[in-house]
């Protein structure tokens, strides 16, 4: 691998690192707006200018500068300084000074460089070239042409990640601005995005324009359970109360995106189908009742339990200890939710057809204790009489099901619907920004999310919900902690051998799964010798 020198800083990278990334790992930030690790070079902005001392060609923009043996740059020389001045005094030209009323403002990149680089006296003459303001040009969006500093992120970001072209830059010179088609409207799933990558106000979120000033939020690391894809995220709250997620870098699943679906289910959180009490026969009750009325409503029956490919890694591990322990000869099933409405789609991008953020999980957990049943299996036992209670965690079955839901039902759930409707007693769980739990996604990547906000009303997280329903058969079946369940399910389940709770880091871990056996050649059949 290549070592190159930043500021005498010796550093070896990956072939084909650019200088920009080279520098990051030496801890060095070269400054730059056109950039972006997941779009191609555009090299427009001549913010990332640096000094090359040798194997270069004097000043050179550091994006488009690939990293090599020998190579030495400077980052912090005079000559570097005032090209950065040069820059932002040419940027600043037209640019408007509404930073007091700007959405962007505090997570602004021409408001942090201008600080180490500004040319504070301005040495402008003429009037600023004005440029449209407040376009809507989209569901989510909001275009303001005359902040933007023509980076082209949008434009790379329309043609190179959704494929849909429709922004372009218009004109020339300092006539030159952001623009999209006579006509034409943002269609995509995506458009979130766009004022994620914008680094100025240009392009701001609808939703999220005006709501609250970004120096106030606290972001937290979390994941997506919108689907099984399991993007990373960032939880961005105060006082728990949460304003919006937006994507958290991560190579190996969603890189720098997030779907719209996913980016605005946070307002569920305060949505009117909350559960956030305990319920008995249809009455509020203490939490203490209700596990004691679970645990009746259990006792001596034909139990079969349903995983929640809705729930955590850790509530399923609880309930297949809950089954090990008090349930014995209890059947276990994970079994498809009833259909997601509106948002029943998916993409080649990032959206995936399955909607259960956890199926995989409730799957490998599930099978510690042999078979897991499916959809069809449970409506089979059910109606055969092998099974007349039912305890579900979190997936809404009821509409699967046809009519054979037993009449015992005990449902562990975030939200209301017609199986909670149906069940006879309801634990009221947490969502998952309201505690710190693992999922495992679509390839088999177990991920963590952490707490950020107090959980709503009475709600608990699952496990501890099961906790409680074992309480009341006489002993609890898991720690209180999340880090001590993972760690105890991580040294019983095979496929998760080297794992624990400190490892898994920000970007997950894969399971130590075997690799499927190859396909037989084509013309295996034919070649095999008549039995």
């Amino acid at each position: 691998m290549p070592i190159v020198k930043i500021n005498d800083i010796e550093v070896e990278v990956p072939p084909g690192t650019n200088m920009i990334e080279a520098a990051r790992q030496a801890g060095v930030e070269i400054p730059h707006y056109c950039y972006h690790p997941h779009l191609s070079i555009a090299g427009n902005c001549r913010m990332c200018l640096v000094d090359v001392e040798a194997g270069g060609r004097g000043p050179d923009i550091a994006c488009n500068m690939e990293a090599r043996d020998g190579l030495h740059v400077r980052t912090d020389t005079d000559r570097v300084k005032q090209m950065r001045k040069a820059v932002m005094e040419f940027l600043l030209v037209n640019h408007p000074l509404d930073c007091p009323i700007c959405d962007q403002s505090g997570e602004c990149r021409l408001q942090d460089y201008y600080m180490d680089y500004g040319q504070y006296e301005s040495r402008l003459a003429d009037a600023k070239q004005g440029k449209g303001k407040r376009q809507d040009i989209g569901e989510h969006i909001v275009l303001d042409a005359e902040r933007c500093v023509q980076c082209s992120r949008c434009v790379r970001f329309s043609d190179e990640v959704t494929g849909t072209g429709e922004l372009r830059l218009f004109n020339r010179t300092n006539q030159t601005q952001i623009g999209i088609f006579p006509g034409v409207r943002l269609q995509h799933n995506y458009q979130g995005n766009l004022a994620d990558i914008c680094p100025v106000g240009a392009l701001t979120n609808k939703d999220f324009r005006f709501k609250k000033r970004v120096w106030w939020l606290k972001e937290t690391s979390s994941v997506c359970s919108g689907c099984a894809t399991g993007c990373n995220t960032l939880v961005c709250h105060q006082d728990d109360e949460v304003f919006r997620y937006i994507p958290r870098r991560n190579d190996e699943v969603n890189k720098s995106w997030l779907c719209d679906h996913g980016r605005m289910s946070y307002k569920a959180l305060t949505s009117m189908k909350r559960l956030i009490v305990f319920k008995s026969a249809g009455r509020k009750v203490e939490p203490l009742e209700a596990y004691n009325a679970a645990a009746m409503a259990l006792k001596g029956a034909k139990v079969g339990v349903v995983l929640g490919a809705q729930a955590s890694n850790e509530a399923n591990w609880a309930a297949v200890q809950l089954v090990r322990k008090h349930l014995s000869g209890a059947r276990l099933f994970v079994v498809d939710g009833n259909p997601a409405g509106a948002w029943d789609f998916s993409d080649d991008l990032l959206v995936d057809a399955d909607k259960a953020p956890n199926r995989r999980g409730a799957q490998l957990i599930g099978e510690q204790l042999g078979a897991v049943g499916d959809t069809a299996a449970l409506k089979v036992a059910i109606e055969a009489g092998e099974v007349d209670a039912l305890l579900v965690l979190q997936d809404d079955i009821l509409g699967r099901l046809g009519g054979a839901a037993p009449e015992t039902l005990v449902y562990v759930g975030t939200w209301s619907n017609d199986t909670a409707k149906a069940a006879s007693v309801v634990l009221a769980a947490a969502a998952f920004p309201e505690q710190s739990c693992t999922l495992t996604n679509r390839d088999g990547r177990v991920q963590r999310l952490r707490r950020a906000i107090r959980a709503a009303g009475d709600s608990v997280p699952a496990y501890q919900a099961l906790n409680g329903v074992a309480q009341a058969f006489g002993d609890r079946v898991v720690a209180d902690l999340p880090t001590a369940i993972f760690n105890e399910m991580a040294r019983s389940i095979k496929a998760m051998k080297g794992m624990s709770y400190k490892t898994l880091r920000r970007s997950g871990q894969l399971l130590d799964l075997p690799e499927p056996a190859p396909p037989p050649p084509a013309d295996a059949a034919q070649a095999a010798p008549a039995k």
